[in-house]
């Protein structure tokens, strides 16, 4: 009866410890995995910014040219209003008219130019970001697939 008490105890006493260890053991693997999302957060957090950042920029550059190209537009046509105004001869208002044009359509293509040049820039930076954000992710995923394959095995 006394060997059945002692080894009662000593069974009762090991599963608790089994319980307790179970315990640890679960609120370590929650624990990485909270670590593990934080983490992830963050690095997806960071990325964003990133390509945050690159298209603010873009979208300033862009506002930029089009105000500046709507400061032109009022401007040639004030200019071009008081040319209209001070010219009496019909030849006169016709080279006026074609000089006006030639210009205004030089200067347009100039501001599509540099639109181009800012988008195609934007588009580079977005390629680079996407490429260096998919790497990283890749180099992050290899540790845990080759864990999860050992671990299957």
């Amino acid at each position: 009866m006394l060997h059945r008490n002692i080894l009662q105890c000593t069974i009762y006493q090991l599963r608790d410890y089994i319980i307790t260890f179970a315990e640890i053991k679960e609120s370590t693997m929650q624990n990485e995995i909270i670590e593990k999302m934080n983490e992830a957060g963050k690095t997806s957090y960071s990325a964003l910014q990133k390509l945050s950042a690159i298209n603010t920029k873009a979208v300033k550059e862009l506002a930029e040219l089009q105000m500046g190209l709507v400061t032109y537009n009022i401007e040639s046509s004030v200019e071009f209003t008081k040319i209209f105004s001070g010219t009496t001869n019909y030849s006169d208002l016709l080279n006026a008219e074609s000089e006006f044009a030639n210009q205004y359509g030089s200067k347009v293509m100039e501001y599509s130019r540099k639109t181009a040049d800012v988008l195609t820039e934007s588009r580079d930076e977005v390629v680079a970001w996407f490429e260096k954000t998919v790497e990283s992710a890749s180099n992050k995923a290899k540790p845990a697939a080759k864990r999860t394959s050992k671990k299957a095995a």
